[in-house]
Parts: C-alpha cells; sequence; structure tokens
C-alpha cells in the first residue's frame, strides 16, 4: 500500500484539514480534552472519517458516529492502517433515530462535527444532542453560505449534490445554530470563519470546472504533486504541511474575520456549557 497515491485527496481537502488541525491545537492549549465525540462524521470531501485523527495523535480518546455501516467499516480500517484504532470507538446510528446514542450525557469534554448537518432534516436533535453529550465545548463548522462561489456551486456547476443528497441548507444557517446553543445555556467562545484559500470553494476539481463550463481538459494535467493527509498521520508526509502554508496568505491576513467572509468557506462556532 502506497499512503500517498492511494489516499490523495487533493490540495483543498488538506488544506482545510490543516486549518482544522489549527483550531483543534489552540482548543487543546486552553483546555483539558480527554474524550471526543465527532457526530456525525460524514461532510468532507476525500478521505471518510479522518476529521479527529489529530486528536488521536494527541492521545485522546475519539468516538465516531455514522449512519451508514459500510463508510464505518472503511472508517475503522483507515485508523488500523494508522495504528490508531485503539484509540477509535464507532457507533452506527439510525437515520430515523439521529438522537438516538448509547452514551450518558456529560460524557465528553468536545461534541463537534464538519459541514454534516446540512444533510439532515432535523438537525436541531443532532444539535440538542451534541450539548447533551458534552460536558464543556461543542464546535460547529458549516458551509459558508456567503462565500462567493456558493451561488454559483449551487445553482450552475454542483446542482446534482444538492438534488441527490436532499440538501436541508436552512441546516447552514448559523443565525439558527447559535440560538440552539445559546437557549440551552451554552455561551459563544468563538464565531467566525476558516479554511480561506485563495481559490473559491466549488467542491469540484478544477479540470472538472473547466468540463461543466465546457472548456477542453487535458487528461493526466496535474501538478505531480500528491496531497495525502493519510501519509502526513503515518509520518510518511512531513513536507505536506509546509507546502499548504504557501497558501495561508488571506487566511493568516490580521483583518477582522467578516472582511473574510465573502472568501472563506466555512463558519464556525465554539460554544462552551
Amino acid at each position: 500500500m502506497n499512503l500517498k497515491e492511494d489516499f490523495d485527496e487533493g490540495l483543498g481537502t488538506v488544506y482545510e484539514r490543516f486549518i482544522l488541525n489549527y483550531i483543534f491545537d489552540r482548543l487543546m492549549n486552553q483546555f483539558e480534552i480527554k474524550e471526543v465525540l465527532e457526530y456525525p462524521i460524514f461532510g468532507m470531501t476525500g478521505v471518510d472519517g479522518i476529521n479527529s485523527v489529530y486528536f488521536a495523535k494527541k492521545d485522546v480518546n475519539v468516538t465516531l458516529v455514522d449512519f451508514d455501516e459500510k463508510r464505518r467499516e472503511k472508517v475503522i480500517n483507515y485508523w488500523k492502517i494508522l495504528k490508531l484504532e485503539n484509540r477509535l470507538k464507532t457507533f452506527l446510528a439510525d437515520e430515523n433515530q439521529v438522537d438516538n446514542l448509547p452514551f450518558q450525557n456529560n460524557s465528553f469534554e468536545l461534541v463537534w462535527n464538519f459541514a454534516a448537518l446540512w444533510f439532515f432534516k432535523d438537525a436541531d436533535k443532532i444539535i440538542n444532542k451534541m450539548i447533551t453529550l458534552s460536558r464543556n465545548l461543542v464546535f460547529i463548522s458549516i458551509n459558508n453560505k456567503w462565500q462567493l462561489a456558493y451561488p454559483v456551486r449551487k445553482y450552475v456547476l454542483d446542482k446534482q449534490f444538492f438534488k441527490k443528497n436532499n440538501i436541508f441548507t436552512e441546516w447552514i444557517n448559523i443565525s439558527k445554530i447559535k440560538k440552539i446553543l445559546k437557549n440551552k445555556g451554552l455561551t459563544i467562545i468563538e464565531d467566525g470563519v476558516f479554511d480561506t484559500p485563495p481559490w473559491p470553494d466549488t467542491c469540484l476539481p478544477i479540470n472538472e470546472i473547466k468540463r461543466k463550463l465546457g472548456f477542453k481538459v487535458k487528461e493526466n494535467q496535474d501538478d505531480g504533486w500528491l496531497w495525502s493527509m493519510m501519509a502526513y498521520f503515518a509520518g510518511e508526509g512531513n513536507e505536506l504541511e509546509e507546502r499548504c502554508k504557501k497558501f495561508m496568505l488571506i487566511e493568516n491576513l490580521p483583518i477582522w474575520w467578516r472582511l473574510k467572509q465573502f472568501w472563506s468557506h466555512h463558519r464556525y462556532v465554539i460554544a462552551k456549557k
């Protein structure tokens, strides 16, 4: 198995994974985190179920909740490849009872998810369950609907994604999510945007965009670089982060986050009980 070739995710996905890891870094430095729940896990492009690998690498116990058995089996295998299965627990939930989970209240220091809520009509039940299961922090990230390329993706480039997945766009309304958190007595400690690379957020490879717009594309035309977070987590791609940092100019600009929101791919909120 070649982790670089077999798990090449592309620059965009690897970039956002690193930015997520920096948020995790900050939370780990501020709070004691020994138990993490990611629920639900599906939301990011690329290799499923490795968003929380960062925590396992820091000796944190991780529990993942999914609604698809085949995907869960793949995720378990990915964690075995990384030799982190001793830090992992998984649970297969029922889509008809999204908040029916076997965990005791206040079981995790951090409960979080990434771009997952808009797949569920009753995402409010998920949010309320996240609050119940957390004893300290709730972190929710959503796709940023104010990002300039979002309407292009929704109405032109990727219409099938929204139809095929029955997307509930009301759950990328951060105000609605924050209202639920506040009504449950949580305090918002961070509120902003992240994942702000130089390219717009279309969730499609550049060659696929060119095809959809009617441009001719030369096959096998790429930059010759393999973007594999699996290889990075396995210690085989230490140069990957430095390559991604070259694209973080906008991300690191010391300006008010609201000035970045028209280019940032994701909106997020972190709340404390």
